[in-house]
């Protein structure tokens, strides 16, 4: 038996081996990678992916339907497709139905993703994996059906949706998606991307909403949550949805991550009076967890009322606030809570609270015993005597033309000025001495005016600042680390110390100043700034 099948195998080798010569071959419009083998006795496998739209002789349909085939025969020799790889088919517009065939098992990552004519989708009986990705942003999608002799998924009573047979969870979903009433949860990414999707009643029964189930549903304005909801899990649920109000039922004792981070137009958060865990005291259009008083999520119509002592990681980030007041009784701000604060234009602070204030009505929270400045706005005025620009301080902020720091700030903290929109000059001042990765990452700066210096330089510290065209790395400065000055699209002209000891790799990656960076380096420290490593 044993050289039965040694002679199988030696007879077969060179077909095998000449697709794995290049792991990879072409049959009509289809690109097939072998997978590896795990055994002697199992079949060559494959996955297939879209060829490349350069190397199409021929259109790559004849009609509007795209099917994948189980098998495919190369070189005489059959191969079975077990899965479909990672954007196999991302952003392609040429089908409006996918047939897959049986014998397929796995759909991967973002495989059809931001198909936008895709209406249709069927599933065989032997897929068993399909990642939550995989269907992200097809918003023309109106009919799902799964083969009835799939053990895995179902899509039962004509829903037009995949469950999972034995969790009962909806994994994808669409604008004509009739949610069955023995669906207990709601999947990762069930329906994101759904442009179409306006509205949704979630049905009684469903216990759980998953991580970023209507991400990025942009025209989803109504939602109706059930009372058997006990579960908000993940976070980004209803992230960049159009929803204008939320009513979070009784039941609901689990809410984990921010949820409403880039509702525009949401004005009303009520969490019912029978709400054991969470609360919105005083109308204050916010969810609060009630054994803390911390403020779990907000919205542009949110208040925070005295009596609030904490306020959330991402509660407010990305809402419309227009204004920010912070009571006596907050004591406890964390990181990003105000992140990217739009509209925002006057922050101010109880003068009774004992941690933080808002000093010289600057507009600002400072913390009082640090002098660090912890969220600012577009009307800011930083204040002379603090010492510290605090991580995400005016992320995303609309700012004047030209902010001078002040004398006596130390540090700007990461991600401080990230994708600030209206900077022109950036003042550092001399008692600079840490600026933080990602500090103006994105932001609008054309120029940095440097009084003092730094000793570093850190990663991706201006990357990505697509006005920026002078860089004048100020004397005293001794290492620029890598992506320091990367994809900067008009720098040009950069200007480098002889008190510079190293620059780390691809410091300047992307720009157009790189090639001169390289060769005035490499008459000072040839092996310092190796960009290649």
């Amino acid at each position: 038996m044993k050289q039965h099948l040694f002679l199988i195998l030696f007879l077969l080798l060179p077909a095998v081996a000449d697709a794995k010569g290049n792991n990879s071959f072409v049959e009509g419009a289809f690109k097939y990678t072998v997978l590896p083998m795990l055994n002697a006795h199992q079949d060559s496998l494959v996955e297939v992916s879209s060829i490349e739209r350069t190397e199409r002789a021929t259109p790559f349909l004849q009609g509007k339907t795209l099917t994948i085939p189980g098998s495919v025969v190369h070189n005489g020799y059959q191969y079975k497709v077990r899965n479909i790889a990672t954007s196999a088919f991302s952003v392609c517009d040429d089908f409006e139905h996918v047939i897959i065939g049986e014998g397929i098992e796995t759909i991967n990552y973002g495989a059809f993703y931001r198909c936008s004519r895709l209406r249709s989708v069927s599933i065989p009986s032997t897929m068993t994996c399909i990642d939550c990705t995989a269907f992200y942003g097809c918003y023309s999608l109106e009919s799902i059906t799964v083969h009835e002799d799939n053990p895995v998924f179902d899509s039962r009573r004509d829903c037009n949706a995949i469950i999972d047979t034995q969790a009962r969870e909806l994994i994808l979903g669409c604008h004509t998606t009739a949610i069955p009433p023995e669906v207990k949860s709601i999947g990762d990414g069930a329906f994101a991307g759904c442009l179409r999707l306006d509205s949704i009643a979630i049905p009684e029964g469903v216990v759980e909403i998953k991580s970023g189930a209507f991400y990025d549903c942009a025209n989803l304005r109504h939602v109706t949550l059930p009372q058997s909801l006990t579960t908000l899990s993940g976070g980004n649920i209803f992230l960049g949805t159009g929803i204008r109000s939320i009513r979070i039922p009784r039941n609901v004792t689990s809410i984990q991550g921010a949820h409403f981070l880039g509702c525009l137009f949401l004005d009303s958060i009520v969490v019912d009076a029978g709400n054991p865990v969470y609360d919105s005291r005083e109308g204050c259009n916010a969810i609060v967890e009630t054994a803390t008083s911390k403020i779990i999520s907000g919205c542009g119509n949110s208040r925070i009322v005295n009596g609030i002592k904490e306020i959330e990681e991402d509660a407010f980030t990305n809402t419309p606030l227009p204004r920010i007041h912070i009571p006596q009784s907050v004591t406890k701000i964390h990181e990003r809570a105000f992140d990217a604060c739009l509209f925002c234009t006057a922050i101010t602070v109880d003068q009774g609270n004992p941690v933080f204030d808002s000093r010289g009505n600057c507009n600002a929270i400072i913390e009082s015993h640090t002098g660090k400045l912890v969220a600012g706005c577009a009307a800011t005025t930083i204040p002379e005597d603090i010492t510290e620009i605090g991580d995400y301080a005016f992320s995303h902020r609309s700012m004047p033309a030209i902010v001078d720091i002040p004398e006596g700030i130390k540090r700007i903290g990461k991600w401080a000025f990230k994708d600030c929109s209206g900077l022109d000059l950036v003042v550092i001042p001399r008692s600079m001495e840490v600026i933080e990765p990602f500090a103006f990452y994105g932001c609008s700066v054309q120029d940095i005016s440097w009084k003092g210096h730094v000793d570093v330089i850190d990663m991706y510290a201006f990357s990505h600042c697509p006005r920026l065209h002078v860089a004048n790395i100020p004397e005293g400065t001794k290492h620029i680390h890598s992506y320091a000055f990367k994809d900067c699209p008009r720098l040009r002209y950069v200007s480098l110390p002889s008190s510079l000891e190293r620059i780390d790799h691809k410091a300047f990656q992307g720009s157009p100043c790189q090639e001169v960076v390289k060769e005035e380096m490499s008459g000072i420290m040839p092996a310092a700034h190796d960009e290649n490593r």
